[in-house]
């Protein structure tokens, strides 16, 4: 039993392996595609402030088509990732989202911003 726990404690100490940004963006890029608000919303570190508010899930998922219309969608799915520290940039004009880990090593989108001189 002692030996049981023994493995369990070392176990629980190894580093959590970071899930690979390119698999995040797969299933991100086919969420997007597939307008599945779900399984954006399950990707995405909520709650997600938007226009000032915190959105929770169920909010949040109302809000994809608004956030993501089909344009945004399509060139979310083909934009080039940037560095930016430890973030991982995607930019559409007038929008850059932002793509982080978190606490348990896996990437989500966390937040974005506007750049009013890109806007129409």
């Amino acid at each position: 039993m002692k030996r049981l726990a023994l493995c369990l404690l070392m176990l629980a100490a190894l580093p959590v392996q970071a899930e690979d940004v390119d698999a995040f963006l797969g299933r991100f890029r086919s969420a997007l595609m597939a307008r599945d608000a779900a399984a954006i919303a399950d990707l995405t570190q909520l709650p997600f402030l938007y226009e000032g508010r915190r959105l929770d899930r169920a909010t949040f998922i109302r809000a994809v088509p608004v956030l993501f219309d089909a344009r945004l969608s399509r060139c979310l799915a083909q934009a080039r990732p940037l560095t930016e520290g430890q973030d991982r940039l995607l930019h559409c004009a007038p929008y850059t989202f932002y793509l982080r880990t978190g606490a348990d090593r896996r990437w989500r989108l966390a937040e974005f911003t506007a750049d009013g001189e890109d806007l129409p």
